[in-house]
């Protein structure tokens, strides 16, 4: 497993024996076409190349987020951060999207749900798995941490 996802061992580890972190997509390749399923599930936004200041650490993780259909959730993501790259110097864009189009790109990971388990709670132990690491909430998701290292 990646090491930026070691706040997640446990709980992949637990409830998710036979599952894997699937992974990486490359976001902003010159062909970027998401090649994944429509099944629901969670992804994490990941930089490859800024790790980003937390209370408790320095962490690669951009945003963590969860979708009903996760290539049309993705495919959005990587619309609206190809808008950002264009436009940042002169039109405000979620700031979620400015860390995506950062300067050596990003890559997603992500989780399918399991049996009849809910999206949203998937995601709502994710971060806060996170937060009890980090002491904060992933940049993209409202934390203020403007600093890379």
């Amino acid at each position: 497993m990646k090491r930026c996802f070691y706040f997640l061992k446990e709980f992949i580890n637990k409830d998710r024996a036979n599952q894997k972190l699937e992974g990486p997509i490359a976001l902003f390749d010159e062909n970027a076409n998401i090649q994944i399923c429509d099944k629901k599930g969670i992804y994490f936004i990941v930089s490859r190349k800024h790790h980003f200041v937390y209370p408790n650490g320095n962490s690669p993780i951009i945003y963590i987020g969860k979708a009903d259909n996760l290539r049309q959730r993705l495919m959005s993501h990587l619309r609206e951060a190809k808008k950002a790259k264009k436009e940042w110097k002169t039109k405000w864009v979620y700031s979620r999207y400015n860390y995506i189009a950062m300067e050596g790109g990003s890559d997603v990971y992500y989780l399918t749900t399991i049996t009849n388990e809910n999206a949203k709670s998937l995601e709502s132990r994710a971060i806060e798995d996170f937060y009890n690491k980090y002491r904060a909430l992933p940049v993209g998701n409202g934390a203020f941490s403007y600093r890379k290292s």
